[in-house]
């Protein structure tokens, strides 16, 4: 059976995906902006550490179809886009110091974030916003059959095919809105047909292993073909589709094995109220170490003191260690600014200029 309707509480199901992406996106950019795939590119199960972690983005794309967004409310946007700028204005007040002019290009490119794409994902998420209820409606109204060509159409013709040949549409390995776009479909679809389906005990293990199977086998594959240079021309369009992009077809393979392995897992009480305690403050997690300022003065150099002729396992414990206590830490500040917000009644405010806008808007054409 399919639960028809999802529960207005929180599910750790979902939370649980939304954490475990994050801690990949910080592994992730570990390893790129701290430079730890450069300097230690000599043992190559570092890169395959970043192949196994090549699908947070895709998946927390997956987990936004998965919540869906038939009631939208602009409002949640425009509370967003104040989360975006607290940070913003804090780390650059706090790395500049005032020294410089106080109104300038780079304060001026703090305070509108989406335009000067200080947040990639962010700026995606905000051009994609409007076309989300739409989908939903879309998915609540067209049959399956229908759904599963649009599903299938959109991984064989911007996964697969694009990667085979030249990609015309733009996509810029998975950085775009358009592709974050396709992300949500892939949510939508999965929690619509699969995600909450309810199985048996046995069928659960089953499911779970298969997914288990084909994320690892999948992940082994393609760095096997990232680390091997010897294609003939014939293989070349071939290997393109296995290419280590956000977009392609491997690595969404490893984003919904992922997803519906942890759907078939079920909590408990305690885990549960931790795992939904945590999940909303995902986004500033995002907001925080992957903030330019920050990238620059700490993750750049979190790495420094760790020698190059350091031993495999050394670096890989410092890496996951690091990476649990930049998540730590920025779960405090989000605990933090989550208290200020609500003292200040920040969503409140959100939610009145939103009514009014909609007042304004329903005397146009």
């Amino acid at each position: 059976m399919i639960n028809s309707k999802k529960e207005k509480k929180r599910n750790p199901n979902i939370d649980f995906l939304r954490i475990i992406s994050m801690l990949s996106i910080i592994i992730h950019h570990l390893l790129i902006h701290g430079q730890v795939l450069t300097k230690y590119k000599k043992y190559k199960i570092v890169q395959l550490f970043n192949v196994s972690n090549m699908w947070h983005i895709c998946n927390f794309g997956i987990v936004s179809g998965l919540v869906g967004n038939q009631n939208q409310k602009f409002s949640n946007l425009f509370y967003l886009w104040i989360i975006v700028e607290f940070y913003s204005l804090l780390f650059y007040l706090k790395s500049n110091k005032l020294s410089s002019p106080i109104i300038n290009q780079i304060l001026i490119s703090n305070l509108f974030p989406v335009i000067f794409m200080k947040y990639w994902y962010f700026t995606a998420y905000f051009g994609i916003y409007p076309f989300l209820p739409l989908i939903d409606s879309g998915m609540s109204s067209l049959s399956q059959i229908r759904i599963k060509k649009i599903f299938y159409f959109i991984i064989g013709i911007f996964s697969i095919w694009s990667f085979y040949f030249r990609d015309p549409f733009l996509q810029n390995r998975g950085y775009t809105p358009f592709s974050l776009l396709c992300f949500y479909i892939y949510g939508s679809y999965i929690s619509k047909y699969i995600f909450f389906r309810k199985n048996e005990q046995f069928n659960r293990f089953i499911i779970s292993g298969i997914c288990f199977t084909i994320f690892i086998g999948i992940t082994c594959l393609i760095y096997f073909i990232s680390i091997r240079t010897d294609f003939s021309k014939v293989e070349f369009n071939i290997i393109n589709i296995f290419k280590i992009e956000k977009n392609s077809f491997p690595v969404i393979l490893q984003a919904i094995s992922i997803t519906i392995f942890v759907s078939q897992i079920n909590f408990g009480k305690f885990i549960s109220k931790m795992i939904t305690f945590i999940a909303p403050l995902t986004f500033d997690i995002y907001l925080i170490h992957d903030n330019s300022y920050i990238r620059r003065d700490y993750i750049r150099n979190i790495f420094n003191n760790v020698s190059q002729n350091s031993n495999l396992r050394i670096i890989l414990m410092i890496l996951v260690k690091k990476s649990f206590l930049i998540f730590i830490i920025c779960v405090f500040i989000a605990y933090i600014r989550n208290i200020i917000f609500q003292i200040l009644r920040i969503k409140k405010l959100c939610y009145n200029i939103d009514q009014i806008i909609t007042k304004i808007i329903n005397y146009l054409i």
